[in-house]
């Protein structure tokens, strides 16, 4: 049994940009958490939320997948009460203002930067 930081944390990645997925799935499982998949489509995103939600812990969410955003995920994430924090390359303040009050990883970040902010919102420890 890992007793990372994040041992028991069950987390959901969504990032379009696939090295950088795997390296943050790497970066979480190195911790201790339980990555449930990965994928860099909104719709496919939705769909695994709509059937998952009891079993997600916490929600990696990029800002921008490919052509959309992914506001609408994190509007469904705020109704499921699925806590999230948001991944950028941007400014955090250009982060639509209904989600400011999430937590924004901004890239390029530090693997132990990242980790803190998952722990931070991670609703299993």
């Amino acid at each position: 049994m890992n007793n990372g930081i994040l041992a028991g944390c069950r987390v959901y990645v969504v990032e379009d940009n696939y090295l950088l997925a795997m390296s943050v799935s790497d970066f979480l499982e190195s911790a201790g958490a339980q990555v449930l998949g990965i994928t860099g489509k909104l719709a496919e995103a939705q769909r695994y939320v709509s059937e998952h939600d009891g079993d997600i812990d916490a929600v990696v969410l990029d800002v921008n997948l490919r052509s959309e955003t992914s506001y609408p995920l994190a509007d469904q994430l705020v109704a499921s009460n699925i806590p999230f924090l948001f991944t950028t390359g941007y400014d955090a303040a250009s982060i639509d203002a209904r989600f400011r009050d999430h937590p924004v990883c901004c890239k390029p970040f530090v693997p132990s930067a990242l980790r803190e902010m998952v722990s931070a919102i991670c609703t299993r420890h």
